[in-house]
């Protein structure tokens, strides 16, 4: 059951939606909310290609970014314990200025799970593309990655993407002990060239969350598409809050990291996505 979880504060407006999505789910659990902000200085001290009068211009550029971060760190500090306050929330706020991996990494160590907008960014600006952070995290997760949208479905369904994977597994099994969507009804999706190896699938991760209480539906398809393809189109015609999948699957659900979906999947999300490997 979880009891504590990190928030990564950030701007943008999935950070946003992220903070609201966490304090929501916390206070559902009676568990503990940290929120990190901080400094990307492994970014910010980069050094630069050299150039005529290059040193002062990236001296002049390092100050500026330090300051601004700065603010940035201060000002979401400032905004998470007020909203905290307002929903009656116990909190924690912690603040760092160095490798942002390594922070998050070491903050993890208390929590459950990590909660991020999927554009998050420590580098003195409100969002990034292709978060840096956010990769860094999915290719070596300390703790269950839950990544939000721009804007969240409140009380939709849960979904999860199984391929039978040992990261598969791993992601199911922790979605289903950490116990924060233990009241949504959740539909297990399994696709393969095989319509019975899919069914094989589904009806394994049917069995083991039934073990735990959940309501499930099994969701079986046989098919010759990209397994990511017909993961989106099921989750765009259904009520589909969160997500769950295995990163570098031993087939299909990689290519939701490596293929040609990568930046619709992750870098512009259409629900909560809940992460493990």
């Amino acid at each position: 059951m979880m009891k504590s979880a990190l928030l990564l504060l950030g701007e943008s407006p999935s950070s946003i939606a992220a903070s609201a999505y966490a304090r929501r789910l916390v206070k559902s659990k009676t568990a503990h909310l940290t929120g990190l902000a901080g400094s990307d200085l492994t970014f910010i001290q980069a050094p630069m290609p050299g150039t005529i009068g290059g040193a002062a211009y990236h001296a002049q550029m390092e100050t500026g970014l330090k300051a601004e971060a700065e603010k940035t760190r201060q000002r979401l500090e400032e905004t998470f314990r007020r909203d905290c306050v307002a929903d009656g929330l116990a909190l924690a706020s912690l603040s760092f200025a160095g490798d942002p991996f390594e922070q998050i990494t070491a903050a993890s160590a208390t929590c459950d799970l990590v909660i991020a907008g999927h554009d998050v960014t420590f580098r003195g600006v409100k969002s990034e593309a292709n978060s840096q952070t956010l990769t860094q995290l999915l290719s070596a997760t300390p703790r269950p990655v839950l990544i939000c949208p721009d804007t969240f479905r409140s009380e939709g369904d849960v979904m999860i993407a199984y391929d039978g994977s040992l990261p598969a597994m791993r992601a199911l099994q922790l979605f289903a002990l950490c116990g924060g969507w233990a009241d949504r009804h959740v539909h297990v999706l399994s696709v393969d060239t095989q319509l019975e190896t899919a069914e094989r699938l589904a009806d394994d991760a049917a069995a083991y969350l039934r073990l735990h209480g959940y309501d499930v539906t099994l969701c079986p398809i046989g098919s010759f598409e990209a397994p990511s393809e017909v993961i989106q189109a099921y989750a765009a015609r259904s009520d589909i809050e969160v997500l769950v999948m295995g990163a570098y699957g031993r087939r299909g659900l990689k290519e939701f990291f490596f293929g040609s979906t990568t930046q619709s999947i992750i870098g512009a999300p259409r629900s909560c996505i809940f992460v493990y490997h």
